[in-house]
């Protein structure tokens, strides 16, 4: 618990907003008071005495015409109160229901993120920051059972300096399958592992074959480093087929496994230490195959855990043979450092089969052994035992005392596992770099294995420009003693220095020519470019960058990484599944734990967890976009709302003289946020959508107008308020100066009172506020329409209700409504007319931005809307079953996903080269686009425009429809006819916003 650390508070950037926006508002109710109050002061020094009727001079300090300071100060407290509904307070209400809405019901219960092979469903642990999902630019990513399965298979191995090991993984598969290669087949590229953790083919080392190798003794002792090196707890029967061990991580059960299918099998583990099973050796010098095995013991006399900072891990036993023997496993960075200068024979071979094991995308390790003497390990265990009773820094004696004895060590060989990427990852990735998302993977792993893995799963691409960085030939220079650990550090920053500058020119001209470039830095370099002098040029770099990949790094870079580029502005969301990503998860924006084999530690320091990378698509490109827009809009009409309604009371009351009278009847003023208007802009936050979910998948661009700030910039808000003035203006004067202007608004010749003209007033303020809701609406469901309607009902039958109250309850409205103001044709006919010109402006704005100022989601709207007629068309506008009554052949997948939304298939001869020949006439005035695929992407940093090869037409689409046609007997070459062209309809003025995004992104090669 000391060494925990509490959850850091995080909020969404919309809510922190808001109490910009409230503190806007609080100051616009002091300013309101204040003219109240001087405008109060006034009348009643000045206008009051000649209104002899009002006899002011008898009244109280209210009204006191020698005290104007008093007059003013209980006016502005006064008008304080009476324009408190400026401040939205249910909104916080509002907005929290609705975000527990999205939450509980819709990310929770999202079939399509549930992992049924874990019966592990998706987890909401937050609901303050829902939107925030929406506004992603950076994603940092773990790679060990986040990107991959951390399902770990012993595949290769290095032993004395030979290489074993003959399968073919999956990362080579893949890059092969990416390059157009033949992907290897037969017995080595099987998949399919031998034993859960073992995958190893080789029949050098079958069975005890080892045993005759000219190294057996190194062969021998790799073994028994595997099978000793550990802190495996075995259950179960203690026979090679039934038992089972229970290890920290992965790779240590790996390890035992594949000790055990070598002969080497790890029995128990005792008080005294463990009980291995091993192939006797012959009396031979390099020993016999003697076909027999023996149970032995090791004593265990000390376990040197492992940790993030150390990297290694070891084990001091008394072998028997009565040696008292070190066995290490550990990172090659690290054993390197410790290996007997000038004794190694392997080191060389090892090394360069490592590094092609990394560029087989597989995780490496050292295996080291020493041989103590019992004075020097007595001298030393006299020391440990010390270190580890002390109660002050304990954990730095004991890593102290390691490094005392963990050094002169012989290289004994490596292991290679591996580690398969989790199915959807390259997808999932490739999606969210279009939707202008950065993703940065920080990872324990070797440069090359990282770079590999990169490849694999589309975060590095063949068209890319790769700047790698590292100072791999100072810390050669450091191992081998040829310069000081001082020349090191200074050479090293230098180095990092100019590598990092020439990586920004690099990126620039780039950025010229319409490249994407990805980055690659080592731990040790980072560990540099993280120093205050070095950050702004990392964090340069690596925001110019598509694609980042941080190698060898420890938790705490991969925190101050994440630090780094959330305190640069850029929204950032972790997610990783271990202990050593929660300090990452913690320092994000949002973080996203996977329950994955390496404990629940990430899942509870998490905001969102879920079981496989590929959920994150849909958390952020359609549950994060959802979440965001919604609560943008929601925030920024309930400001409106609350705007217009109080600016009418201010109104009045300037019309009163500021005399704090009240338009309104109390109770239906209370009731307006309550009943009137929350409705409506509960069920927006909760269900409203601009494009389907097939859509935002379809068309990741979309996702920029959350990277953005779209819909919550200044910008809007400022239209909102406007918009809000103008209504409660327009509202106010048309009712009180052109509706009821004094003359007979009855047959019998009455006048409206104020309480008659209140109503008015109030009636069209309710039914304007709740239709504006409706001109905002994208999806309409019964939801909506209750809402909406019912809201605007309510507000009748509250005035029919209060009409028909005792007095003493409903006072001014006692028989206002029922027998005064609802028999008056007037009042019906000028309700319609106000709310029409209190929200005409706002209509013709909307339109005028839809025919020439098109934003991407109208252009996906209308297309949309087009391939839902095309379905019906094709259909004889009753379904499929209309259409098999009408003997319609059945249709293909393609044409029945275009049904069901996905959207027309265009079809054409050759694919046009301009924009301008896009466009054509399907025979019935429709126009159609036909769009070529392009060839590469890149971020923007302004408001992009939907890029035209993600429209169904493309050059990917045409071909996949000439392949089907081939495949079932068509002719391919299709005709330009009507009838064969299926139609795209897209206004002009959205063809020339898909014209500009040409211009304006890159092209994606896919």
């Amino acid at each position: 618990m000391m060494n925990s650390s509490a959850a850091p508070s995080k909020r969404s950037s919309i809510e922190r907003g808001m109490d910009t926006i409230v503190f806007a508002m609080l100051m616009l109710l002091f300013l309101m008071g204040t003219v109240t109050a001087c405008v109060c002061g006034l009348w009643v020094k000045n206008t009051s005495p000649k209104m002899w009727y009002l006899d002011t001079a008898s009244a109280d300090m209210v009204f006191d015409p020698t005290d104007t300071v008093t007059v003013g100060i209980v006016a502005f407290l006064t008008s304080y109160v009476l324009y408190g509904y400026l401040i939205p307070i249910s909104l916080y209400v509002s907005l929290e229901f609705v975000k527990v809405i999205q939450a509980t019901v819709f990310l929770n219960s999202d079939r399509q993120m549930y992992h049924a092979e874990t019966d592990t469903p998706m987890r909401a642990r937050t609901s303050n920051l829902n939107e925030e999902l929406g506004m992603v630019h950076t994603v940092l990513s773990d790679k060990t059972g986040t990107l991959t399965c951390n399902s770990m298979e012993f595949f290769k191995c290095s032993i004395a300096g030979v290489s074993y090991g003959e399968g073919v993984t999956e990362i080579e598969r893949s890059i092969a399958k990416r390059a157009g290669k033949p992907v290897p087949t037969g017995a080595a590229a099987s998949t399919k592992a031998i034993e859960p953790g073992f995958n190893f083919v080789d029949v050098r080392l079958e069975g005890t074959k080892w045993m005759n190798l000219a190294e057996a003794e190194a062969a021998r002792d790799f073994f028994r480093v595997l099978a000793v090196c550990h802190t495996v707890i075995p259950e179960g029967e203690p026979t090679p087929e039934t038992i089972c061990y229970q290890a920290e991580s992965p790779d240590e059960s790996a390890f035992v496994i594949a000790a055990k299918r070598f002969g080497f099998f790890f029995k128990r583990r005792t008080t005294s230490g463990v009980d291995v099973v091993e192939p006797v050796f012959g009396p031979g010098q390099g020993g016999e195959v003697t076909g027999k095995s023996e149970e032995v013991h090791y004593e265990v006399l000390n376990i040197l855990e492992f940790n993030s900072t150390r990297k290694r891990m070891s084990a001091i036993v008394r072998t028997p043979e009565g040696t008292i023997t070190l066995y290490c496993k550990g990172a090659d960075s690290i054993i390197y450092e410790r290996l007997e200068y000038g004794a190694q024979r392997f080191m060389e071979s090892t090394q360069a089969h490592m590094d092609d094991f990394a560029s087989s995308g597989l995780r490496t390790l050292c295996l080291a052994k020493r041989d103590l003497s019992d004075a020097e390990y007595a001298q030393w265990n006299e020391g440990y035992t010390a270190a580890a009773q002390s109660l002050e820094k304990r954990d730095e004696k004991i890593d102290a005392m390691a490094e005392l004895i963990e050094k002169d060590l012989f290289l004994v060989g490596a292991t290679a596992i591996e580690d398969k990427l989790q199915d959807g990852v390259p997808r999932c990735i490739e999606q969210m770099m279009r939707a202008g998302i950065s993703v940065w993977v920080l990872t324990g792993d070797k440069q090359d294995t990282a770079i590999n893995i990169g490849q694999a799963c589309s975060l590095i691409r063949n068209d890319m420009d790769l700047h790698v960085v590292n100072i791999n030939e100072l810390v050669k220079q450091e191992s081998d003693r040829e310069i000081t650990r001082q020349e090191f550090q200074d050479l090293g920053r230098e180095a990092v220095r100019q590598q990092l500058t020439e990586g920004i020119k690099k990126c620039d001209t780039a950025e010229k020519k319409d490249v994407d470039m990805a980055l690659v830095i080592d731990g040790r370099s980072l560990s540099f470019a993280l120093e205050k002098e070095l950050a702004h040029l990392f964090l340069s770099l690596g925001s110019g960058c598509t694609s980042v990949v941080c190698c060898r790094v420890s938790p705490l870079q991969k925190a101050l990484v994440t630090s780094l580029v959330k305190d640069s502005g850029r929204i950032t969301l972790a997610i990783g599944d271990g202990a050593n990503d929660v300090g990452m998860i913690q320092a994000a924006h949002i973080g996203v734990g996977i329950s994955g084999q390496e404990g629940m530690q990430a899942v509870m320091a998490s905001d969102f967890a879920f079981a496989q990378f590929r959920f994150l698509e849909r958390l952020l490109l359609v549950h994060g976009r959802y979440s965001y827009k919604r609560v943008a809009r929601m925030v920024t009409y309930f400001f409106y709302k609350n705007l217009a309604f109080g600016l009418t009371l201010f109104m009045y009351n300037l019309e009163t003289s500021a005399s704090g009278q009240v338009v309104y009847n109390d109770w239906l003023m209370s009731a307006f946020n309550i009943f009137m208007v929350s409705a409506p802009v509960v069920a927006l936050g909760c269900l409203d959508q601009d494009v389907n979910q097939r859509s935002c998948l379809q068309f990741p661009h979309l996702y920029r107008q959350g990277q953005n700030n779209a819909c919550f910039t200044v910008k809007v808000q400022l239209g909102w308020a406007l918009n809000a003035v103008y209504v409660s203006c327009v509202t106010f004067y048309l009712v009180f100066y052109c509706i009821h202007d004094g003359e007979a608004d009855n047959p019998a010749g009455h006048a409206f009172g104020l309480w008659e003209v209140g109503t008015s007033l109030y009636t069209a303020i309710v039914v304007a506020i709740n239709l504006q809701m409706a001109q905002m609406i994208n999806y309409w469901t019964w939801v909506q329409h209750v809402s909406i309607w019912g809201s605007i009902l309510v507000w009748y039958l509250c005035n029919v209700l209060l009409s028909s109250t005792d007095p003493y309850l409903s006072t001014y409205s006692y028989r206002l409504f029922v027998p005064t103001v609802a028999p008056t044709a007037k009042y019906w006919m000028s309700t319609p007319l106000v709310v029409m010109a209190a929200l005409l402006p706002d209509l013709l704005i909307r339109a005028f931005r839809r025919m020439y100022v098109p934003e991407d989601h109208f252009a996906v709207q209308e297309y949309e809307r087009r391939a839902r007629g095309a379905g019906k068309r094709r259909t004889g506008g009753s379904g499929s079953k209309g259409a098999d009554k009408q003997g319609v052949k059945s249709r293909s997948p393609m044409e029945r996903d275009v049904e069901a939304g996905a959207g027309p298939a265009l079809t054409v001869n050759a694919p046009p080269a301009k924009l301008e020949d896009f466009t054509g006439d399907d025979g019935g005035g429709d126009p159609y686009v036909v769009a070529p695929r392009r060839t590469s992407y890149k971020r923007e940093s302004g408001m992009s425009k939907i890029p035209v090869e993600d429209l169904p037409g493309s050059l990917a689409h045409y071909e996949a429809l000439q392949a089907e046609m081939a495949s079932r007997g068509q002719n391919p070459a299709l005709s330009s006819s009507p009838s064969n062209v299926r139609s795209l309809a897209v206004h002009s003025s959205v063809l020339t916003a898909l014209e500009r995004s040409q211009k304006q992104l890159r092209p994606f090669r896919g």
